[in-house]
């Protein structure tokens, strides 16, 4: 009777190992930038929606103003504002945006 326990346990071990997910690194719901960052600012009261553009050395890169209120928590807009940064990235003629020695992991 034991071996028969011994055998069942082992059998579900097996088998709840090969059903775990695998996760990958990036989430789909939380496309992060690949270099940079944004911060949006929203007015109570108001329409529109302040967005600064940011390099990876915490340099500002560039502000704007977008004429709607822009709600973050929506997959669209932060892939919206990930094309942004990256098309403001590549017109910054300071080169902030490049990474720094002292920055890199």
């Amino acid at each position: 009777m034991s071996k028969i326990h011994v055998m069942l346990a082992a059998l579900l071990t097996v088998t709840s190992v090969q059903l775990t997910p695998k996760f990958s690194k990036k989430s789909v719901r939380q496309p992060f930038p690949e270099t940079g960052f944004w911060i949006t600012e929203s007015r109570p009261g108001q329409a529109g929606t302040i967005v600064r553009y940011y390099a990876n050395s915490n340099h500002l890169v560039s502000t704007t103003i977008e004429p709607t209120n822009l709600d973050i928590n929506r997959l669209f807009v932060r892939r919206y504002l990930n094309r942004k940064l990256a098309a403001e990235l590549s017109r910054d003629s300071t080169k902030a945006s490049i990474q720094k020695l002292y920055e890199t992991n």
